[in-house]
């Protein structure tokens, strides 16, 4: 076997056995359980500590890698040291050069996007009453209560939670369905856009020539709409859009002579923003921001990490103002009550990777695929031979890390949709890397060279138009689509609400409706937080959304409420709920006042309603 292959083969083979051996091993690293007894979940039931499956991460992570690396530097002597990167090696001076021929691809890509938003079949499926239901309820709660933490406990960050729904009936002039809905659907577009400016920007970092460039674009674009818009159009892609603005000014900051302390400034900025658009999406990035901080104060840019600091507390500030203190001591009470327990209680076992335990397969192409963007990154470091700039590397390890932070998404709850989304970024950066590798290789070159750029765009174009014709809602006979929109985004934002839902929910809103017309606040005590919406009620606690309860301060907090506003009638159960871990069983120290306090009164389509005692 040729030396110099053996040398690089030596140090991935370890790196795969260990990756088998900490697989093989996997139930036995856990932690002793520690869950709050009033918590019902998963993890409860089967002694399940919620760092497990953390801990198991992070460490086939962390030893596949570390057993890489260590390799590496063993059988290549002239490798770079970690302390020469560390301490020594100093960030370059770099500015991007503009590549002009690259501007008519970013407007074909947007034209593409306009034109799929505007041909698409509006979304008229049946209202998902828990997801949904949480953000239409949670813009009534705040317009009824004029204000947000005080009224509402929310889940998953004020923008998602409350002012997006707000901002799009303030935009299309009418509360409804329909209006919540195209601007979820907008509000995605505008993401791709995002990533496709992103695939610009990561263009540069490599050292391409300008023809190179416009290939790796163009390819990168075709598969940042691909999984966005085709394979997953329906997940809340845009929840990531700060991940993306943060990784384009990071990249204008290392690759720009002017204006850094003020790309800084709007890092920091965008750092608590981030917080208010989408929690945990927030606390990724400002903990990939951290990294940067620390590598920024190693190599002696204070003013930098002061410019950053600035931004994060200017824009705090600035919010405190126009909230008020008690209303941000309320968010950053419900965020470290949420960051703490949410995943105790909502969490679902990580499935043991290479087995054959439900979606294993997909956790396993998710852990594969993680590490091997280590490795890749791990060799641009190591090898002296990499002709990569500095500046790059820092980039493409931060992309890394922040794609480690998000797995979390994938680890608290381990279904097959969060174990996608929790691997996302490290499928664009897989993608990215991949697509470099390809620009780089002799036999492509010779093939770039040898046909011009103008005929292998238009093979590139090929496809693009392919998919959109054949897998999207682009499609010919949708033309009708395009040349009406304006009548068809009039109608659906102008829809009637029930006709988002089952004629049997509806008939029971309104026999609801009904019952509670003298009743200022109502409150259920099931999973259902759709209620609200229809009725036009505020809620008689902060949980309007009760799933997102679990502790017994929660609890405890619920009943004060309860108590204070005395609502006669409670909607109760739903029986058609399924759900393994009923409110009965989790709020035990709601149920016992219920028991005491309520009596039953009625059901209504399988809705079980009980009525204040005294009444």
């Amino acid at each position: 076997m040729n030396k110099l292959v053996f040398k690089n083969l030596l140090p991935l083979s370890i790196s795969i056995f260990v990756m088998i051996c900490i697989s093989l091993l996997w139930k036995k690293i856990s932690i002793p359980l520690h869950i709050p007894s009033e918590i019902e979940g998963e993890y409860k039931e089967y002694n399940h500590h919620h760092l497990n499956d953390t801990l198991r991460f992070v460490l086939i992570v962390v030893l596949s890698l570390l057993s890489y690396v260590v390799s590496f530097a063993l059988v290549h002597k002239n490798s770079n040291s970690i302390k020469e990167l560390i301490f020594n090696r100093s960030f370059e001076k770099i500015a991007f050069k503009t590549n002009k021929k690259q501007f008519p691809y970013i407007i074909f890509f947007l034209i593409i996007l306009i034109v799929n938003f505007v041909s698409t079949d509006l979304p008229t499926y049946k209202l998902d009453i828990f997801h949904e239901g949480q953000l239409l309820s949670g813009a009534i709660n705040s317009n009824l209560k004029s204000n947000f933490w005080l009224g509402s406990y929310l889940n998953t960050g004020l923008f998602y939670d409350i002012l997006n729904t707000k901002f799009a009936w303030k935009i299309f002039g009418v509360e409804s369905i329909g209006s919540y809905r195209i601007f979820q659907v907008l509000l995605n577009y505008i993401f791709i856009f995002f990533t496709i400016l992103l695939s610009y920007k990561l263009s540069k970092i490599f050292n391409l020539d300008e023809q190179k460039e416009i290939y790796f674009f163009f390819i990168l674009s075709i598969f940042l709409i691909y999984n966005y818009n085709i394979s997953y159009p329906n997940f809340p892609n845009y929840r990531d859009i700060c991940s993306i603005i943060f990784l384009i000014l990071l990249i204008n900051t290392f690759f720009k002579q002017n204006f850094i302390n003020t790309n800084f400034f709007f890092i920091g900025n965008l750092c608590f923003f981030s917080l208010l658009w989408s929690l945990d999406r927030g606390v990724f990035l400002n903990a990939t921001f951290l990294f940067v901080i620390i590598l920024l104060i190693i190599k002696k840019k204070y003013l930098n990490v002061i410019s950053s600091i600035l931004g994060f507390g200017i824009s705090c500030l600035i919010f405190i103002y126009f909230i008020g203190f008690i209303e941000f001591k309320e968010f950053f009470n419900n965020s470290i009550n949420i960051l703490k327990y949410n995943e105790i209680w909502n969490g679902l076992i990580h499935p043991q990777p290479f087995s054959g335990e439900k979606n294993s397969t997909r956790a396993s192409k998710a852990i594969i695929l993680i590490i091997l963007n280590g490795i890749i990154i791990s060799n641009y470091f190591l090898n002296k031979n990499n002709n990569l700039f500095f500046n790059s590397k820092i980039i493409l390890l931060v992309f890394y890390l922040m794609g480690i932070f998000y797995y979390k998404i994938g680890l608290s709850r381990s279904d097959g949709g969060h174990i996608v989304i929790g691997a996302s970024i490290n499928t664009i950066l897989f993608s990215t890397l991949l697509i470099q590798f390809i620009m780089k290789n002799e036999i492509i070159n010779k093939l770039l060279n040898y046909f011009p750029l103008r005929k292998i765009i238009f093979l590139l174009f090929l496809p693009v138009i392919f998919i959109l014709l054949s897998f999207n809602e682009l499609k010919i006979n949708k033309l009708d689509n395009i040349l009406n929109f304006k009548h068809r985004l009039k109608e659906f934002v102008n829809f009637e609400d029930k006709y988002f839902v089952r004629d049997e929910y509806f008939l029971f809103i309104n026999e609801l409706n009904k019952l509670l017309i003298n009743q200022n606040c109502i409150q259920t005590i099931n999973y259902d937080p759709t209620i609200y919406y229809f009725l036009k009620k505020e809620s008689c606690t902060k949980y309007y959304y009760t799933f997102i309860l679990g502790t017994k301060n929660d609890q405890k907090n619920f009943i004060r409420d309860l108590e204070i506003k005395k609502p006669k009638i409670l909607v109760y159960k739903d029986k058609k709920d399924t759900y393994k871990y009923s409110p009965e069983k989790r709020f035990k120290i709601i149920n016992d006042y219920i028991n005491k306090n309520y009596k039953d009164f009625t059901t209504i389509s399988n809705f079980k309603l009980i009525l204040l005692k005294s009444e």
